[in-house]
């Protein structure tokens, strides 16, 4: 029964059907504009790069989340801004996210987010 149900929800949530991409954008233009925006005010290199998760929870806070991307249950679960998010990466968080999360949170008021995980990933 678990091997089965492991099956389906990769079958429903799996790499084929994912719409948003790790390395997004793919075309030259696109990746020197992010590249060239991410230079502006940065006082460390290497906290420069912002997690796939940081842009996903700045829709979400925005609402402007795509439902085919990021379906939810409900028809207006989205209409109001979230004041409470809770996300728990499956296979571990990196400091890095945790960072954002952090940054998030002191930049956004009237708004709370737990990050959580199976492990804290680092460089070892």
């Amino acid at each position: 029964l678990s091997v089965q149900l492991v099956s389906a929800v990769v079958e429903y949530g799996g790499k084929r059907v994912r719409g948003s991409d790790l390395f997004s954008p793919k075309d030259a233009v696109a990746i020197t504009k992010q590249f060239l925006k991410g230079l502006k005010g940065v006082e460390n290199v290497y906290t420069q790069h912002q997690p796939l998760l940081h842009e996903t929870l700045d829709q979400l806070i925005k609402g402007k989340l795509r439902d085919s991307q990021f379906p939810y249950l409900g028809p207006n679960a989205l209409r109001d801004r979230p004041q409470d998010i809770i996300v728990f990466m499956i296979g571990g968080a990196t400091y890095e996210e945790a960072l954002s999360v952090y940054n998030l949170n002191r930049s956004t008021a009237g708004v709370r987010i737990v990050l959580g995980g199976t492990t804290i990933h680092n460089t070892r």
